[in-house]
């Protein structure tokens, strides 16, 4: 009972030290978290509204409640995944190319969320059922009112496919750029899920009161839509302006830096990403697993083996299931790493989707086996965002640009891989009789024990069961070959924040904390790396007491020391890359380039780039540095040819080959900026509305201007790739060499910092 107090007593004491300032090594303050996981109920209402409007296979409210027969759902599904390929090209350009104080992923969360919402309301709201009166007759052998039906799920479908995707994004990935410290993005994703559970679950138990009392226990009529979904709505976007008002986005990369990518390039740079592929590979083998969703629907429905009461009962229960999965998985991850805990719970979707098949009548028996799987799949929810994350990281670690948003458009692309494999659903229901003109008044009636076909439910269900069960096995397979471990990203992190110190300085843009925290940083690496590891022995588990307690600590400390150095080492081979073999290669390399100046480019020929390449692929890749110097080599080749292509096909013709004028652009951004303020003034003070048009169409002329000079620079910046690399490499060489001169600072800089934490909290006591 003490340490409980203790525990509650440093919790309270934490929360007011920390609610406007991260703890520590931390980025996230209290009142971001908790802004961030409240308002995330609120998201997740939004989400929950796209998710069971978005067309697919198993999708409940599509195919019972307004009436949409498998074939034809499929049908939209798979064109609407077609269309949606260029649409996910759009949202990811603009999330890899939007600037501004918002962020990446901010200004996306209303002007994407509000039109989701309103989307969803015309969905389940339109008067599907008058369409048949109002057009009698039939085209092409169906009626004309369920051909209406059919268009309008369509464009409501196609609509979702862009705006809910977009906001499902911006909320999800915003934890990817909120901290640089995985372990902190894991901790908060467990409380953000704990805390935005409570929308699903609210949903779970509401809809079934709802259908017990406005629809005879009827989950299936879309009247239990129409009332709920529009107070979903209003609470969604009310809580989601607290995410929006509270958080800060936080990346590591240089404030100077500005961000240029083409989307070609983009997506280039996340196809040659493994742990992306890895990630993705997993869900286009899991589809099938989805397939089990319903069972217990399906159970209660069409098998009436318990009422709307029962079914939110039940519902709430197996939420509470999810609570303790989210609680523990920190813990977990920490303990034994993303990956392997990852494997055990994909294992164990598999033993409890196979579970279900001990008693499909049973709906009790079904809630305990569903209540497992959410035990388990709930850990899966903090530890695939987490990992998500973690590859973006090495992403921007690998490229130098903060790529986020290809991630979706890449992974969109390759769901055009689950068109095939997504069909094999609604030709297992057509198998059992569910499809349009079944002779029921909506297909899946036909499941229903008293007015269906007899036995048919218990037939079908099973089959639902195992096709889940294989797709739960072949999601876990790919996490095999995952091999980006929480000390590797702590690496890739360290660097991050070197790199960004040393382009910073060459802009004279750093700040007193950089200083100290990159300094630091630096020194501790360069004592670390020379120390030897200390030998790892478990001696603590044949003591007891206190002294089992103090051999743990040391152990855990010996741990933490040992990947210290192994971190500093990764860290020391950044600082000292430009000294190795390969380093001083791509010096001299980059000099011969960067000496003939941008017009270096003209003079690439076709014919001797290809004999470049094939010289490289012949070169011996047997040890390390040799692979690392024959893919440096062939990606030398690869980008040669590229440029002198982009060169012929943009500037070919042209006389001038100069590269865009960035102050130009800065000057753009930074106009835009002061219109936004004046416009914001503006609608606060409801002053003249001429004059706030003319603020607004001002800021669309310099929004063209930047949009034209920003593609100029993606097609300069295409055809001049070698030259801009090494000129890149070149500048990244001599700001590595004024280490010195911003050690030097680091004295000032402490003093400074230190003087101003104790004003701060000065003020505070106050």
């Amino acid at each position: 009972m003490k340490d409980v107090k203790g525990t509650v007593v440093k919790t309270v004491k934490d929360v007011k030290s920390y609610w406007k300032v991260p703890p520590k090594g931390k980025y996230m303050t209290f009142k971001e978290i908790g802004a961030y996981a409240f308002g995330g109920i609120g998201a997740y209402f939004i989400i929950q509204l796209g998710s069971t409007l978005i067309v697919s296979t198993t999708n409940i409210i599509v195919s019972t409640a307004i009436g949409v027969g498998p074939r034809h759902t499929y049908m939209i599904y798979l064109i609407a995944t077609l269309l949606n390929i260029p649409l996910t090209a759009v949202r990811a350009n603009m999330v890899d190319n939007t600037r501004g104080k918002g962020g990446k992923y901010r200004p996306y969360l209303l002007t994407m969320g509000i039109p989701t919402a309103l989307i969803a309301l015309v969905y389940v709201w339109f008067p599907y059922a008058q369409m048949y009166t109002m057009f009698p007759g039939k085209t092409f052998g169906y009626e004309n009112g369920y051909l209406i039906k059919l268009v309008v799920v369509f464009i409501c479908n196609l609509g979702l496919h862009f705006f809910f995707f977009f906001f499902q994004d911006a909320y999800t990935n915003l934890i990817h750029v909120l901290s640089p410290n995985t372990q902190e993005r894991t901790d908060v994703l467990a409380v953000k899920s704990v805390v935005y559970s409570f929308a699903p679950s609210i949903m779970n138990i509401v809809n079934p009161i709802i259908a017990q009392v406005f629809a005879n226990n009827d989950q299936t009529n879309i009247i239990v839509y129409r009332i709920t979904y529009p107070i979903y709505a209003v609470i969604g976007i009310i809580l989601t302006i607290v995410v929006y008002a509270n958080t800060q986005e936080k990346i590591v990369q240089a404030k100077t830096h500005t961000i240029q990518i083409r989307f070609m390039d983009a997506l280039r740079e996340v196809a040659k990403n493994k742990y992306f592929w890895i990630i993705a590979l997993a869900g286009w083998l899991g589809f099938l697993e989805l397939a089990y969703q319903n069972i217990l629907l399906y159970n209660q429905s069409y098998g009436h083996t318990a009422n709307g009461t029962q079914y939110g009962i039940a519902w709430t229960i197996i939420g509470n299931a999810s609570l303790w999965g989210m609680l523990f998985a920190p813990f977990f991850v920490k303990r034994f790493g993303k990956k392997a805990v990852l494997i055990t719970v994909n294992l164990m979707n598999v033993v409890c989707i196979m579970l279900m098949l001990v008693n499909v009548r049973s709906f009790w028996w079904l809630v305990f086996c569903i209540w497992l799987n959410y035990l388990f799949s709930s850990v899966e929810q903090i530890t695939t965002p987490a990992i998500q994350a973690d590859i973006r990281d090495y992403q921007q670690y690998r490229s130098g640009e903060r790529i986020d948003g290809m991630f979706a458009a890449v992974a969109t692309i390759g769901n055009t891989v689950t068109l095939a494999t997504s069909a094999v659903l609604p030709a297992v229901q057509e198998k059992f009789g569910i499809y349009e003109g079944n002779g029921y008044e909506k297909p899946f009636d036909i499941l229903d024990i008293t007015n269906g076909q007899e036995g048919l439910l218990y037939k079908f269900l099973p089959a639902l069961i195992l096709m889940a069960a294989v797709g739960a096995f072949l999601n876990v397979v790919p996490y095999f070959f995952y091999d980006f471990t929480e000390k590797r990203q702590k690496s890739v992190i360290r660097v991050l924040k070197v790199r960004s110190l040393f382009e910073d300085y060459s802009n004279n843009a750093l700040d007193n904390d950089q200083i100290v925290e990159a300094i630091e940083l630096v020194e501790n690496a360069r004592k670390m790396a020379d120390e030897t590891p200390k030998p790892i022995r478990k001696t603590y588990k044949e003591l007891k007491g206190s002294e089992k307690k103090e051999a743990k600590k040391a152990y855990k400390a010996d741990l933490e020391y040992n990947e210290d150095i192994e971190v500093s080492k990764f860290v020391c081979e950044e600082l000292d890359k430009f000294d190795n073999a390969l380093g001083k290669h791509k010096l001299m390399v980059y000099n011969e380039i960067a000496n003939q100046g941008v017009d270096y480019i003209r003079s690439i020929n076709l014919d001797s780039v290809r004999s470049d390449y094939a010289e490289a692929k012949a070169l011996p890749k047997e040890t390390k540095e040799e692979k690392e110097f024959r893919k440096f080599r062939i990606q030398l080749a690869k980008d040669k040819r590229a440029a002198k292509r982009a060169f012929d096909k943009f500037y070919g013709t042209v006389n001038t080959f100069a590269e865009p004028d960035m102050d130009e652009l800065i000057a753009l951004f930074d106009k835009e900026d002061e219109l936004d303020k004046q416009i914001f003034e503006a609608a606060k003070n409801k002053g003249d509305k001429a004059a706030a048009k003319a603020l607004t169409n001002e800021k669309k002329a310099v929004q063209k201007q930047a949009k034209a000079l920003m593609d100029e620079f993606a097609r300069f910046n295409r055809a001049a790739k070698p030259f801009n690399d090494a000129r890149k490499f070149l500048k990244q060489y001599e700001n590595y060499s004024h280490f010195d001169e911003i050690e030097a600072m680091y004295e000032d800089a402490k003093a400074q910092q230190e003087a101003e934490a104790a004003q701060e909290a000065s003020q505070e006591q106050e």
